[in-house]
């Protein structure tokens, strides 16, 4: 099998030395807690992984599949694809290429896995279609599993989805993978939209009181940009998936700012910009229809400190609130509901930026 996907990507790499059967069970990984608060919650018995490996020599194999000969072959050569990637180097430029932060790391990830499953669709088509019990198509498997799962699951599946439609989009063939590792698509914008190439647009958010007062910016998680493909997901939780495509649509920028208090309470500040003001406003309209679902409750309505609404996750009472800074330009609090309380956290744009001020430091 190796053989045959080694001519598929016309590489001289080494096979690896192993591969290695083990008894797996479904990823019970927790979400963070900025996800769950938009309801990206893990969905476990979509997550079970057929195999994986951590570097060229292994190949680990789910005992579970091996009795699926034509699934087995096929993810074989996915899993052969990623040790020609550890073998080239590839792996490592694509992650220096897109960057830290979630949405670099969503780029990252659906060039390496969207690179594996296109070469792994590309051999099933050549050397298992045709035989009497093929099973299913890996890519439309990969569409199908994106398309019955939600929330954290179905941000888990993303990559390989929307990775697997960038390479096929682009490539005329495993043999030009190469080229995709050299200029991988740098956000989930670009995954999302093939040929779109442009950079994020520029965002200034400036803090007031953040290291002074009772709510503080903390690194854990670290100041970041999210990505077009999360607030996609996020949004999917609760609208249909065509308006949470529209609501994400023209995504510009964003990033993701977390605060603690003394208790060690966290809270977030997710500053979003958008192309025109007409995504922007889209955006506006879809958040509101999203918050009212999730909360099970509509806002408080009051123009001057924005919209808010108040929910329960993880058993405690949470809030929201969502603030217009100007009409490409939306911030949403959540969290604590001392925190997102318009009397803590004011957020306004000045000068082409965004301020928020915590602990009444609006003047500072």
């Amino acid at each position: 099998m190796y053989d045959r996907t080694q001519r598929l990507l016309g590489t001289a790499a080494p096979r690896p030395e192993a591969v290695q059967l083990l008894n797996t069970t479904a990823n019970t990984t927790r979400p963070p807690e900025f996800q769950r608060l938009l309801g990206l919650e893990r969905n476990v018995s979509e997550v079970e992984a057929a195999a994986f490996v951590v570097g060229p020599r292994t190949v680990y194999l789910n005992r579970n599949v091996t009795d699926r000969p034509a699934f087995t072959e096929h993810v074989l050569a996915h899993e052969f694809t990623h040790t020609v990637q550890f073998r080239t180097g590839a792996i490592g430029r694509v992650q220096a290429a897109t960057g830290p932060g979630p949405d670099g790391e969503f780029a990252s990830t659906a060039v390496i896995e969207g690179a594996a499953t296109y070469a792994q669709d590309r051999y099933w088509r050549t050397h298992i279609a045709n035989r009497t019990a093929p099973g299913e198509r890996p890519s439309r498997a990969v569409a199908a599993s994106y398309r019955a799962s939600e929330g954290a699951a179905r941000y888990s599946f993303a990559p390989y989805r929307f990775g697997y439609r960038y390479a096929n989009a682009t490539l005329s063939g495993p043999r030009a993978l190469p080229s995709l590792y050299r200029d991988p698509p740098r956000t989930s914008e670009q995954v999302l939209h093939p040929g779109v190439e442009d950079p994020p647009v520029p965002l200034r958010v400036e803090l007031r009181g953040a290291r002074t007062g009772t709510w503080q910016e903390t690194f854990a998680p670290r100041r970041g940009r999210l990505g077009e493909a999360f607030l996609r997901v996020a949004l999917a939780t609760e609208l249909d998936d065509e308006r949470a495509a529209r609501a994400a649509g023209g995504w510009g920028n964003d990033t993701r700012i977390a605060f603690n208090d003394e208790s060690g309470a966290r809270s977030y500040a997710w500053v979003v910009r958008f192309d025109a003001a007409a995504n922007a406003s889209t955006f506006d309209e879809a958040v509101g229809t999203y918050l009212d679902r999730r909360t099970g409750s509509g806002p408080l309505v009051d123009d001057r400190p924005g919209r808010r609404w108040s929910g329960t996750v993880d058993d405690r009472r949470v809030a929201y609130r969502l603030v217009r800074t100007d009409d490409r330009t939306a911030v949403l609090l959540l969290g604590e509901p001392g925190f997102v309380d318009a009397g803590t956290t004011t957020v306004r744009g000045e000068d082409g930026r965004v301020v928020i001020a915590t602990d009444g430091a609006e003047n500072g």
